[in-house]
């Protein structure tokens, strides 16, 4: 087809004419936001954020009601459509609002799903279809306007570049304000173009796209659909559970499932019809295998909101599979209302609010570990009595008490219920032995008792503290990274040379390891790990010629013979 520039412009001049008489408030609305960031910017005043994101939101939720009532008698509607953002646009708390979930819900998933509603297409092809004419529009528009913006900053800067005035000030004012016209009313407007101009189109099949989805995606989805009937087989030959997390892979691969199945509609030719056609028939055991993992998870964990998302998900995901297992019942637009409706109730209604729920599992998750461990006295509070040694045995209920009380404390009230300032009160009175593997999971500083032929770990705490006198002039740190050679084990010998030819530290790894355990007074032999005194004394060398303190230090019994089986150096000190 030739290209003729005038037809071109022509069509380019009625998609503008059409967007200005059908959408007149998306357009005044985008205007106004652009002229008040251009306003803003050339008076260097800080321009109101929230009320920006208001403007700019305005219009998406304005296009949606558009969309819903058309040109019926119902688009008296869209002409006062704008008056609740009035309240909302002068509302002192929406700073505030903008930063919660609600805000996030709202304006990332709940209005996103009603542009999508808003054809009110109950057939599945014609559903797909516009939401492939949407992504196309968003695409194209972005596409041409920025292609267009780099261009003219390309010809601008090159010209300012050889005619000298690439200083001035007007230049630099000049770039940023067409960006702001780009980015905040060329790109809505070319979008509003694009759907009106395909309003009714449908997207044809292409090879690309049947090579994308037959020949890359549907044999990978096949394949991980394999794979969780193999993981149910060795549950079921096991007789196990299936591990918490395991939810989320099988979240994901429902849905990417369900968005491939609706992206095929369009493709002309399509392999692996029998499996997407008993999709719903072949999902019901990963369905419960999805379930069994969330409530172990839930069981074991509690809620927190994060899990309390995934569950709102997987009751959208368990409706649109139940749903699509009766091929008329099936609709995306069914699914989609629903799960604006799931969402919105977890936004809105305040006993299903995420942080609340997480609150109350985890409070309770607290009472029912606290009485477990015998630490609840009869008022509901913490006991602050010392733990004694015995109880170290059941550090994995400690470690569980401390993460359900780190998560309370984020709200005070509740926090003060068990008597505590802090978790910090509550940490104070567990063994020594114990603390780091409570409060960080590290299991070398858990006093347990060890095979006599097993390796003895230490490592240093991330918080911990040391003196250093004047009396040592250099310092080296890093030094594996600044110079592998700078320490090295040679012959049962550690050395250093920190960028000399000759070492300027030896020790012989037998008196390093005698020293050591004579400084700290932790006998490998006595089967029991060091305490934290003892780990920091260990990690810590000290001689006439230098100071050095080690990350890590691993001391292995072979033999009935201690021996370093590793080390790591934090730094070196020199006299």
């Amino acid at each position: 087809m030739k290209w003729n520039f005038r037809t071109r412009l022509k069509e380019l001049r009625e998609g503008l004419q059409t967007v200005v008489r059908r959408h007149p408030l998306e357009l005044l609305l985008l205007l106004a936001l652009t002229v008040t960031l251009i306003v803003s910017y050339e008076t260097r005043h800080e321009p109101p954020v929230a009320r920006l994101v208001v403007m700019e939101w305005g219009a998406l939720l304005l296009l949606v009601v558009n969309r819903l009532v058309g040109q019926t008698i119902w688009r008296r509607i869209y002409w006062v459509a704008w008056v609740p953002l009035v309240p909302l646009y002068l509302w002192s708390g929406l700073a505030g609002w903008l930063d919660s979930a609600q805000a996030v819900i709202t304006l990332f998933i709940l209005t996103p799903l009603a542009l999508l509603a808003s054809r009110r297409a109950a057939a599945n092809d014609r559903f797909v279809a516009d939401a492939l004419v949407c992504l196309r529009a968003a695409v194209l528009a972005m596409l041409f306007a920025y292609v267009a913006y780099g261009l003219f900053e390309a010809i601008l800067w090159s010209a300012a570049y050889i005619f000298g005035f690439a200083e001035a000030r007007w230049v630099m004012h000049l770039t940023t304000d067409l960006f702001f016209v780009v980015q905040f009313f060329a790109v809505p407007a070319l979008f509003l173009m694009m759907l009106d101009r395909w309003e009714e189109a449908r997207m044809g099949s292409s090879r690309v796209l049947e090579v994308l989805m037959n020949g890359i995606i549907t044999p990978a989805v096949v394949i991980y659909a394999a794979v969780l009937y193999l993981y149910l087989l060795k549950i079921l030959v096991t007789w196990s559970l299936p591990e918490g997390g395991v939810a989320y892979l099988v979240f994901g691969f429902t849905i990417t499932t369900l968005l491939v199945k609706a992206l095929r509609l369009p493709l002309a030719k399509c392999t692996f019809d029998w499996f997407y056609d008993r999709f719903s028939l072949v999902s019901l055991p990963i369905l419960v295998l999805f379930w069994v993992g969330v409530v172990r998870r839930v069981g074991e964990y509690g809620l927190t909101v994060p899990r309390i998302y995934l569950l709102a998900c997987g009751v959208v995901m368990t409706f649109c599979i139940g749903l699509f297992l009766w091929r008329r019942a099936g609709r995306y637009l069914w699914v989609v209302l629903f799960a604006m409706a799931v969402f919105a109730a977890v936004a809105y209604i305040p006993a299903l609010t995420p942080e609340r729920m997480a609150l109350q599992s985890q409070t309770r998750r607290v009472e029912r570990l606290a009485s477990a461990l015998g630490r609840l006295d009869e008022r509901g509070h913490l006991s602050l009595a010392p733990v004694a040694m015995a109880d170290t045995a059941r550090r994995k209920e400690f470690r569980e008490l401390y993460e359900a009380l780190q998560y309370v404390e984020r709200d005070s009230a509740t926090f003060a219920r068990f008597g505590l300032r802090s978790t910090d009160d509550w940490v104070a009175t567990l063994p020594e032995t114990m603390r780091d593997y409570v409060q960080w999971g590290w299991t070398q500083a858990v006093a347990e008792t060890v095979s006599p032929s097993s390796s003895v770990e230490a490592y240093l705490p991330h918080n911990a503290r040391f003196e250093v006198d004047g009396r040592y002039t250099r310092c080296y740190v890093n030094l594996s990274v600044w110079n592998p050679e700078s320490c090295i084990i040679e012959n049962d010998t550690l050395r250093f040379r920190v960028g000399e030819r000759q070492p300027v530290v030896e020790i012989p790894l037998a008196e390093l390891l005698q020293k050591q355990l004579s400084a700290s007074g932790f006998d490998p032999a006595a089967g029991v790990a060091p305490t934290r005194e003892q780990t920091l004394r260990l990690l810590d060398y000290r001689d006439e010629r230098c100071r050095i303190l080690f990350e890590q230090f691993s001391v292995e019994r072979r033999d009935s013979v201690d021996v370093i089986n590793s080390l790591s150096v934090h730094s070196l000190w020199l006299r």
